[in-house]
């Protein structure tokens, strides 16, 4: 290509390329390296080579320029950003270790971002938080759900390790939420089901905490094998199928189902063949199995996708049409063997039209080297979360798991270790397929600035579905105008960034930004708003004694609210119009009005707020 034509487009970055180019870089080394270099990985050992890049609009911003010898007609601006953009140099954003089949940042891609796009004073949809915490959900793959424990006293009754599941991490802990996802092929008894099976299956779903979702119904390890499905093709597989002897006891014939079953290298395109294959069956007639196992008023709407957890366009279409949302597939990690957010996979992938949900959050298998060792693994997930928590919000909080994981003391106790670490901190909890619905919302979430009207700094925002919180970065100085706002239930400083809770009752909400004086406490405001809470919350309304608020959630009802006078104030939960408990609270000299509400959310509740002396303040 023309050098010309090459330097009109380098010229949009500032830059200009003198073709030149140093491949031996032994003697290079940075002239200026800025706090946006160095990020997961400095610049060391052997650097790649650069072409030589001259700056021709000080309008850009050179973060990383290198140098031969100390002769500044060298230097290359290798990392620029400015007005039009930014651009980084091939090998200098990302570090790949071939070894170890790693890869850490070099370049702050938050910063880097960030200056490219100037993106500080717009809103970002936020899938990490609701109602001001860090959000939660669990799924469990059904996976091993026939296992028998060897977890004693248990397995000498021989206890299904779905069962051993329940008892030990799901009843044990009523204040957290798991969607429950079996194999119809492990509990219909045309198929590979046992009484046993199927009445563990009933008597998890019946657990109010529990969500029903579908694991599928045959278990497809390898998807592409099902996009132009042919029973011949599969014949070969049914012929292995007939002639294989069992090689493991009774206590374990589940492992020839599931990711256990020649996990990584899947020896059949799925663990069930005896009936061909058909997507309408696998995908819908298993969420209506599921729906019609459940305990009335409970559907099973998601689809946890199986075996390689790569699904093709038809299937995912399928989940649509059946009135569900999907998940899987990403296996998150950030930890010390994965040690970089490269390890973070994005919030979904698109798949031709359709789009796949991902996890938050790995599963147990790559945790114990595809469950053959080290079946303590999995209490290492915490750093994960951790990481990816702090000092920025990336993921919520995911605890994602088999049922096989029952079977093992070692990962039963792990699991039980991870759920009582997520128990003890500040969280909002929500069902899978609610974060399923999120992380769709924020592919469709549209934002229409509103900046000449009333003041600037102020959008609509239009088609988020169920995602009802947003996010502005590097906002402590920054607050919600409420006067100039509509649809905003509350907000809440935390990390450097401003979350913004929305009202799902308000189809379009109107958000705008003002400035606060103070960033360490809660700006005040002439209306009363959330600061954070456990439970969700909707259709938030003043009233002439004070204001009214919808919540559904898990556990007792911790929250925060900011009100607009000190005091003593009265609060009431209904259900349809009983009330179910009531009590008070005091908000202190700057507003804040902190509680508790010890009563199930499951169900919605109605919460109504008045100061003990009657007046609204």
């Amino acid at each position: 290509m023309p050098l010309a034509l090459t330097n009109r487009f380098f010229a949009r970055f500032g830059l200009r390329d003198d073709d030149g180019y140093s491949d031996l870089t032994y003697k290079s080394k940075p002239a200026l390296a800025d706090a946006m270099i160095g990020f997961e990985r400095p610049l060391s050992g052997v650097l790649p080579g650069y072409p030589l890049f001259r700056k021709t609009d000080e309008r850009f911003a050179s973060h990383l320029v290198m140098r031969r010898g100390d002769d500044p007609a060298s230097d290359s601006h290798l990392v620029v950003t400015g007005p039009s953009g930014g651009l980084v140099t091939e090998g200098y954003g990302r570090y790949f270790d071939a070894e170890y089949n790693r890869r850490q940042w070099i370049v702050d891609p938050f910063a880097f971002f960030r200056d490219s796009f100037v993106t500080d004073d717009l809103p970002k949809p936020d899938v990490t938080t609701l109602s001001g915490r860090r959000l939660y959900f669990s799924h469990i793959d059904g996976d091993g759900w026939r296992n028998v424990t060897e977890v004693a006293p248990y397995a000498a009754r021989r206890v299904l390790s779905a069962d051993m599941v329940r008892t030990a991490a799901i009843e044990a802990f009523p204040d957290l939420p798991v969607s429950v996802a079996p194999i119809v092929g492990d509990l219909d008894p045309t198929w590979k089901g046992t009484p046993d099976s199927l009445a563990a299956a009933k008597a998890l779903f019946a657990l109010p905490q529990v969500e029903p979702s579908s694991h599928t119904w045959t278990h497809p390890f390898q998807w592409a094998f099902f996009k132009d499905y042919s029973r011949q093709a599969e014949a070969p597989f049914l012929e292995r199928e007939g002639s294989r002897k069992p090689g493991k006891s009774d206590d374990h014939a589940a492992e020839e189902a599931g990711e256990v079953s020649d996990i990584g290298r899947y020896a059949v395109p799925r663990a069930y063949l005896q009936q061909p294959f058909d997507l309408d069956q696998e995908i819908g007639g298993a969420l209506d199995y599921f729906t019609r196992l459940a305990p009335a008023g409970k559907r099973a709407v998601l689809v946890q996708w199986s075996g390689d957890t790569s699904p093709f366009e038809a299937a995912l279409a399928a989940v649509r049409k059946a009135g569900g949302v999907n998940i899987n597939g990403g296996d998150a990690r950030f930890d010390a063997d994965f040690p970089s957010i490269t390890g973070l996979p994005p919030i979904g992938l698109p798949v031709g039209a359709e789009r796949q949900i991902y996890a938050a959050g790995s599963n147990e298998n790559t945790y114990t080297d595809l469950w053959t060792n080290r079946f303590y693994g999995y209490r290492n997930l915490v750093n994960t979360m951790r990481h990816a928590g702090s000092p920025l919000r990336l993921k919520p909080f995911n605890v994602y798991y088999h049922m096989y994981t029952g079977q093992k003391p070692a990962s039963l106790n792990a699991l039980v270790s991870v759920l009582t670490a997520a128990q003890g901190q500040e969280l909002a909890p929500v069902a899978a397929s609610s974060y399923a619905r999120i992380a769709e919302g924020y592919y469709t979430t549209r934002f229409e600035p509103l900046d000449g009207q009333g003041g600037g700094r102020r959008w609509r925002v239009r088609d988020r579905g169920a995602l009802n919180t947003l996010r502005f970065d590097h906002a402590s100085a920054d607050a919600v105008d409420f006067a100039r706002s509509s649809g905003v239930l509350g907000q809440r400083h935390s990390q450097g960034s401003l979350y913004v809770a929305l009202d799902p009752a308000v189809a379009e909400p109107v958000v705008a930004l003002t400035a606060t004086e103070r960033a360490d406490r809660d700006p005040p405001a002439a209306t009363p708003y959330l600061v954070q809470g456990r439970w969700a919350f909707s259709a938030f309304a003043p009233d002439d004694h004070g204001f009214h608020v919808a919540a559904t959630g898990y556990g007792a009802g911790g929250m925060v609210w900011q009100v607009p006078r000190p005091g003593r104030w009265t609060v009431t939960a209904e259900r349809n119009g009983t009330r179910l408990w009531s009590g008070s609270a005091s908000a202190d000299a700057d507003g804040r009005l902190a509680l508790t509400v010890p009563v199930s959310a499951i169900a919605p509740l109605l919460l109504r707020f008045r100061p003990a002396d009657g007046a609204a303040g």
